[in-house]
């Protein structure tokens, strides 16, 4: 139904979309005569750029922009709103008709580039932001029950979500003492346990896809050694792994088995994971030949990923230790480039990523723009530092506890700990506080 209904709106906007474009030609001077060779572009002339209307809007909104010289052909004209692209729909001359990109920014320059001609207007767009929050499985009781996901109940910990849209989730719930790796499967409704049992055979922690082959990797707490993999051919069947010590590059081996996050490098094809001594390792998947590559202060990482648009860049996430509460980063090609990007201390503040403050930031994932998520569990909330190295709060209110779906401005959650974020931007929770995996809709 919900398909049905935004169906509609795309066909209703779509029908506006040709409406306004005739509009546009109407009002060019009321001649038909005067959209000639007049309105072609002239690479001879420049490119110049008055105003447009309105200001700001959502994605998929119309902007007509309005200036001289942009030619009638939408296919040799590009339009950025900062560095999104937006779709160019129709081209007169001295206005254009485009669709505002999802997701470019809150605050954006506009440019537009018609031959060699490239010019940014001189006032700013602004993106209004919507988010949506519901729930996929879970209704707040933490034992798990697999089936149908209106009936399912489950404590999720960690969550990731691979190429398919398959959910995978790390379940603890300790006063059954219910540990285990659970598929959720929104288009076949259930949730199936791939291995479920006591603390005594698995405590699962933050997992990471391999997006291409679709392997999931699931760090364990049980040996200094051991992880767990989930392989698609087979059926995501659990698999023991055992890393092999190789180059310690002079750095001590772990005393702790407790390694928390996984994440996978597309650069290089190795997962790279962090000990609560403080040993930064890379793990050969397919020889299991480990090297630990940095040495950091002792204290545990919830989370660990890496940047899609630049791969070589670990980013990490620490919540306890000297290290608590920060957001690190490392050029995996200059191990010694290993460092804090946000303000010591732990609290909440948005704004300049400098500047900003986190309180037990779990686990953390890159969405395909650019944009990393954040778990941000004893503030309540799901962050995200943009590209820009702004810091924002996505939704959830700081330092309250609660749920509530809905809007930005209503949703609540309760230590959230585990985000994962699908191909196509949807964010995936692991409210762990509510035993709920839930879904930001975010526009």
């Amino acid at each position: 139904m919900k398909t049905k209904r935004r169906l509609i709106f795309i066909y209703l906007q779509i029908i506006g979309l040709f409406i306004m474009s005739s509009s546009i030609l109407i009002s060019c001077d009321n001649k038909k005569e005067d959209l000639g060779s007049a309105i072609e572009y002239d690479p001879s002339k420049p490119v110049e750029l008055t105003t447009f209307h309105p200001d700001s809007g959502r994605i998929s909104e119309s902007v007509i922009l309005q200036g001289s010289n942009f030619g009638n052909d939408p296919s040799l004209v590009k339009v950025y709103f900062n560095k999104k692209k937006a779709s160019v729909i129709k081209t007169v001359g001295d206005r254009m008709l485009v669709m505002v990109p999802r997701m470019p920014g809150d605050t954006c320059s506009v440019s537009v580039v018609v031959g060699n001609d490239s010019v940014i207007y001189s006032r700013n767009f602004y993106y209004r932001m919507s988010v949506s929050v519901s729930d996929v499985v879970g209704n707040g009781t933490p034992a798990y029950q697999g089936g149908a996901l209106s009936e399912s109940t489950l404590r999720p910990a960690y969550i990731c979500v691979d190429n398919e849209g398959n959910i995978f989730a790390s379940s603890r719930e300790s006063a059954n003492n219910q540990y285990g790796i659970i598929r959720i499967n929104e288009m076949e409704g259930l949730a199936t346990s791939l291995i479920m049992g006591n603390s005594a055979l698995i405590i699962p922690d933050a997992l990471c896809p391999d997006k291409k082959t679709g392997i999931i990797y699931i760090p364990s707490e049980h040996s200094i050694t051991g992880f767990y993999t989930c392989d698609p051919k087979e059926y995501w069947a659990p698999r023991m792994k055992n890393i092999i010590w190789r180059n310690l590059n002079g750095h001590a081996l772990p005393v702790n088995p407790w390694k928390h996050s996984m994440g996978f490098c597309e650069l290089d094809g190795c997962v790279y994971t962090r000990f609560y001594d403080g040993q930064i390792v890379k793990i050969n998947p397919k020889t299991m030949d480990t090297d630990i590559v940095y040495m950091t202060a002792a204290g545990t990482s919830e989370g660990v990923t890496f940047d899609p648009l630049h791969p070589e860049m670990l980013y990490l996430a620490v919540r306890s230790g000297s290290m608590a509460g920060g957001i690190y980063s490392m050029d995996i090609r200059d191990p010694s480039s290993f460092k804090r990007l946000n303000a010591a201390g732990s609290g909440h503040r948005d704004g300049e990523l400098s500047q900003a403050l986190f309180n037990a930031p779990y686990q953390i994932y890159f969405d395909p723009d650019g944009n990393l998520y954040i778990a941000d569990k004893s503030n309540h909330c799901i962050r995200r530092i943009r590209p820009d190295h702004i810091v924002e709060t996505v939704v959830g209110i700081p330092g309250v506890a609660g749920w509530k779906n809905g809007s930005k401005e209503d949703a609540l959650f309760n230590n959230p700990q585990g985000v994962g974020v699908d191909g196509e931007g949807t964010v995936y929770v692991a409210d762990y506080g509510n035993s709920r995996v839930r879904k930001l809709a975010i526009e």
